[in-house]
């Protein structure tokens, strides 16, 4: 027995990207240049990628200790990768882990878990 059908599939998905793009917030995605990465450096030239929709949510003081300063939910088409960086808001934080989201086998969208950079 199945619990959506693929109408139901469809349309959860298509409510969530209406969600995610209704919240007005978009940010810029930069990746490090290609060959200059070097293994755990934030340092390097990082080029933009697009520009996408999102919802960003701060956390909770609480929640520090996980090491996130913001989870933000973004469409499932993003090619977003961990230590790529999202700028938003005047603010850059970089991608500490990407967690695609899916409801009974239809992916939804996409958490990214940020850290804010200090200084940069």
């Amino acid at each position: 027995m199945r619990l959506l059908s693929d109408v139901e599939k469809a349309a959860a998905a298509a409510d969530v990207r209406e969600l995610i793009t209704s919240s007005g917030q978009t940010a810029t995605l930069l990746r490090k240049q290609t060959g200059e990465n070097l293994y755990g450096s934030d340092e390097g030239e990082f080029t933009e990628v697009c520009s996408f929709a999102l919802e960003l949510s701060e956390t909770p003081p609480k929640d520090l200790a996980r090491q996130a300063d913001a989870l933000a939910s973004v469409l499932p088409e993003l090619d977003v990768r961990v230590e790529d960086r999202v700028h938003i808001q005047g603010r850059d934080f970089r991608v500490q882990t990407v967690a695609p989201q899916s409801l009974f086998g239809v992916l939804t969208h996409k958490v990214l878990e940020l850290v804010i950079l200090h200084g940069g």
